[in-house]
């Protein structure tokens, strides 16, 4: 005689085959909270760069008036920021050589050198300065710089 008797299922042995809802919970907690740590540090690590950028850029202007400056006949500084963009003529030169785009490792739009924020930089020949006014991470202004030359 057969016994069909089953056996009992032992739950304790069962392998599992997902995730629990805890876990997707806790691995979603912790990546959105990675992931707003890595944005605020963005947004620190973007406001450094064009800190430095400004720097850089106000840099090599303030070069390239002094050198504007030596180069020319009359020894002047440039009327605006757009004569370094397109540099001196042979009748205007020391030398006599042409000296063209006098600054290029800044950006300039219509002539005009742009600050990282979009902004021109505000030349004042008279007053030998130049002048920029960075904002914060907010997009408020801050203390404008200024480099005299």
């Amino acid at each position: 005689m057969t016994n069909f008797t089953s056996k009992p299922k032992n739950l304790k042995n069962k392998k599992r085959t997902g995730f629990s809802f805890m876990e997707i919970l806790v691995a979603l907690i912790l990546i959105v909270s990675l992931s707003v740590g890595a944005f605020f540090m963005f947004n620190e690590a973007q406001q450094t760069r064009k800190l430095a950028q400004m720097n850089n850029d106000m840099d090599a202007i303030t070069t390239g008036c002094l050198t504007y400056e030596s180069l020319n006949i009359n020894s002047e500084l440039p009327d605006s920021l757009a004569a370094l963009a397109t540099g001196l003529t042979d009748s205007d030169s020391v030398d006599g050589l042409e000296h063209k785009n006098i600054v290029r490792s800044t950006k300039a739009a219509d002539g005009n050198f742009v600050d990282p924020w979009g902004q021109a930089y505000e030349y004042d020949k008279a007053a030998r300065t130049l002048t920029c006014t960075p904002k914060d991470k907010s997009g408020a202004a801050m203390d404008p710089v200024v480099r005299h030359f």
